[in-house]
């Protein structure tokens, strides 16, 4: 064997094998491309696109905390000058009450000072009468021992009458 035989031989089967693998590589490739690239590839564009909408999604999501921050802002505003608003109501409600309770008070003493006016007369009036009978009890007495007589009911009011118009003088 000659070298060139030696080296025909060996190139022949490096040849043949470099081809075998070529085949064998080329399949390979078809057979990754059909079962693997293919899923492989659309598994990473829907990765893709999931990213996508969740970016999109925190994104509308942002906007809308952002929304709802805003109106709750507003609300709590709102509702601190509602409550500055019922305060003031009732202050003034309050401070209303208290004038209506302090005329209503005055009038109830403005009515107990008639009724003690009114009371005052009637006693005065009652210790006049009172005092008009003993004046004329004592008078008759008086007047019986003077005269050593009883007088009648009619000439004894009739003393006391002058009697009293005498004190009133």
């Amino acid at each position: 064997m000659t070298f060139q035989t030696l080296f025909a031989a060996s190139s022949h089967i490096y040849l043949g094998n470099t081809i075998w693998y070529l085949i064998v590589f080329t399949i390979l490739m078809l057979l990754i491309k059909h079962y693997a690239w293919g899923p492989v590839s659309e598994m990473m564009e829907k990765r893709r696109q999931k990213i996508i909408d969740d970016l999109d999604s925190a994104e509308s999501n942002r906007k809308k905390a952002e929304i709802l921050a805003n109106e709750r802002e507003a609300a709590l505003k709102n509702s601190r000058q509602e409550a500055t608003q019922i305060l003031s109501d009732a202050k003034a409600n309050a401070q209303k009450t208290s004038s209506q309770i302090v005329a209503d008070a005055n009038d109830e003493a403005a009515s107990i000072r008639k009724k003690a006016d009114a009371e005052a007369k009637k006693a005065k009036a009652d210790a006049i009468n009172d005092a008009r009978g003993q004046v004329a009890d004592i008078s008759v007495a008086i007047a019986e021992k003077v005269i050593a007589k009883n007088l009648s009911a009619e000439d004894q009011k009739d003393l006391v009458d002058q009697f009293i118009k005498g004190l009133n003088d």
